[in-house]
Parts: C-alpha cells; structure tokens; sequence
C-alpha cells in the first residue's frame, strides 16, 4: 500500500508541496537545513500524527502559521483509495481523517500506515535506556497481536494508580491489593505477547545477519521487567517495602528491556559506528520481516541520512534488504551520486527529488 501522493503544507520550511511518489524507492538530496528531513516527517505525521525527531509541535508549525496539514493517498486492494488527513494546530485542535472520516488517535493511524524509522537517533536501541528498547519492541506487538493495545492501556492505568498510592505513603495492603491483581494479570498478558513476538523477531534477526562474520557472537535476549521464576503477583508483593520507599513501583513490564551482546560483552561497546547503525538496521528490517508475515501488508520505511556512517558494501547490503521486503521506502542524503549510487547498482526503479530552500522539485533522469 504505497503512497502515490504526499501534499504538505507549512511544515517547517515548506510552505506548500505536492509530490507524486514512486511505489518503490524515493529519494530526497539537498544541503543541510534544505528541508528533505521535513518531507520524511511529513510521511511521518500521516503514519503517527507525529514526528519521528521530536513530540514537540511547536518547530513543526512554520513561523507565521497557525498549523500544519498533510494529506496523503494510496490504493489498498480491499478498501480501493484510501485517503489520509492531519492537521496539527498551536491551540491543540488536531484532526486525524482516514478517508473524509475522524479517526480518534495516533494509534488508528499507525494501524492504517505502519512506518519504520532510521536516523540519527535510532542509535539509542543500543546507546539508550530500557525505554527505546521496549518502544521498539512494543511496535511489533502492537501491530501482530490484537491483545496488546488493551494490555497495554490496562497496564499504564494500573502503574498510574498504584504509583499514586505509593507516594502517598499512607496505605495499606488492602488499598493495593487491586491494583496489584490488575497489573499483575494484565502485566502476565503483555509479557506473553512480547516474548512470542520476540522470539519470531530473534529468529530472522539472527538470519539476516548470519551471512556477516562480525556478528557470528551476537545475542539479543528479552527480559521482562521481574524475576523469570516468580509470578508478577508474588514479585510485586516482595517488593512492597522497597516500592513504599522508593514512591513507585520497581519491577513490572514496564521495565522490560532487551540485552544486545557479541559474546558477554554489550554489542555497543565492541562495534564500531558503522556497525552499530548496520546492527540497529537490521533490528528495523526483522521487525518488517516479522510483520509483513504476520499481517500480510508492508511497512514503509524512512531513512535520513543513508549514507551517514555506512560504507559502500553495508549501503548495498540494507538496499538488498529493503528490495527483498518490497515496502516503499523513503531515503534523504546531501549529495545526490552518494545517495542514488545504491540504487543504481542494484537498478531499482525509483524517483529522485532536489529539495532547496523548502522547494521540493523532482529530477527529470529517473530509472521508473
């Protein structure tokens, strides 16, 4: 389900811009500042209601403006066209349309444009906390299993409450008690579903990167967040004391993580730069892989930077990745024989888009 259009308008530089997009790759050269990273957080905003760099709305809106709108459309062989909306507005008068119709959050819309991201800051799935981790995680989930969304929610609700109750610190067992029963029975559902979907996601990650010498010791495990020989139930009922005094609930799903490791030592620490970002792209591909097995449809996938940090070789081998997964895939870089090199090689029919000074203008020498 490609986009076959993109219309933005006053988003950051662009003050308006209406592209027709190729169904395979589409590819966005400019100097720094040009406005290319803006077109992939326009596509963005259509699949989340958000950008990919940043929650806040404020740098979005172009200065003068009052709010920012794209629109996008695509054909899906069951619905036929399907049209996208967001407006984002200052005084927080959002609206979300999937075909002329409210939709009435983000969710809705990821669930109608699943996207991934590569970028500067996708480096944190090694460098950063638990939370990226589990964000990525929770992705999957969500999009293959029907249960999560609901689990998820329940969850949130039950940490807000009991949290609440922590701090307070006039409580009682019996204050607790239900809201220690709903976390436990909804944080047991969430771990169910991650660890089946991470088990499927391990599996092709481990076999997209068998080929590649360097990665031969890698590991990735999932852990849940408590003890893997107790029940939520009874960890939560150990650690009450140690909850009370700390004002907040210690252990649970919310403190999931996943360990990536070359042997016994942190994958982040042994690979260079270059092989981190191949690393983190090849999480991002087996998520794509996992999911279009799952649910029958492709991802698509937004890349700033491309050739940021990758050599010649590992820019070739995540083109053939992405080609292999069929999804559409949007690619920003400076300099245009850098960017479009791979591509060339690898003869994938695509476009070629000069962005300058927020102007988005496509190249007449495309391969389509």
């Amino acid at each position: 389900m490609p986009l076959e259009s993109l219309n933005i308008q006053n988003f950051r530089n662009i003050s308006d811009c209406a592209l027709v997009l190729h169904a395979n790759v589409n590819l966005f050269f400019g100097t720094n500042g040009a406005g290319k990273t803006s077109v992939l957080e326009a596509v963005s905003l259509l699949g989340r209601g958000r950008s990919f760099r940043s929650h806040k709305l404020k740098p979005l809106i172009q200065q003068g403006q009052t709010a920012v709108t794209v629109f996008g459309k695509y054909t899906d062989s069951a619905q036929g066209q399907v049209r996208i909306g967001v407006e984002r507005t200052q005084r927080g008068a959002d609206q979300f349309r999937v075909n002329g119709k409210p939709v009435s959050s983000a969710s809705e819309l990821a669930q109608v444009m699943p996207l991934q991201t590569i970028f500067s800051e996708t480096f944190a799935l090694l460098t950063g906390g638990p939370g990226e981790r589990r964000q990525f995680l929770d992705w999957l989930v969500f999009h293959v299993e029907h249960q999560f969304m609901p689990a998820w929610r329940q969850v949130r609700q039950a940490l807000k409450q009991r949290n609440s109750l922590l701090r307070s610190g006039r409580i009682t067992a019996d204050l607790l008690a239900p809201w220690d029963v709903e976390l436990s029975r909804q944080g047991e559902l969430l771990d169910k579903l991650r660890c089946r979907v991470f088990h499927e996601l391990k599996a092709e990650l481990l076999t997209l990167l068998a080929p590649i010498p360097v990665y031969k010791d890698l590991e990735i495990e999932y852990q849940r967040g408590w003890s893997s020989d107790i029940a939520l139930a009874d960890a939560l009922v150990e650690q009450r004391t140690r909850d009370l005094q700390l004002g907040h609930t210690s252990i649970g799903p919310h403190r999931a993580d996943l360990k990536i490791r070359l042997g016994k030592l942190s994958a982040e620490d042994v690979l260079s730069r270059g092989q981190q970002k191949l690393l983190v792209c090849a999480l991002r591909i087996s998520a794509a892989r996992v999911f279009q097995r799952a649910s029958d449809r492709k991802c698509a996938f937004l890349i700033d930077d491309l050739p940021s940090e990758l050599d010649t070789d590992n820019r070739r081998r995540l083109g053939e990745w992405l080609i292999a997964l069929g999804g559409q895939v949007f690619v920003t870089g400076v300099d245009q024989q850098d960017l479009d090199s791979t591509w060339q090689e690898l003869s994938v029919p695509r476009k070629v888009f000069h962005v300058e000074h927020g102007q988005v203008t496509e190249c007449e020498q495309n391969n389509v």
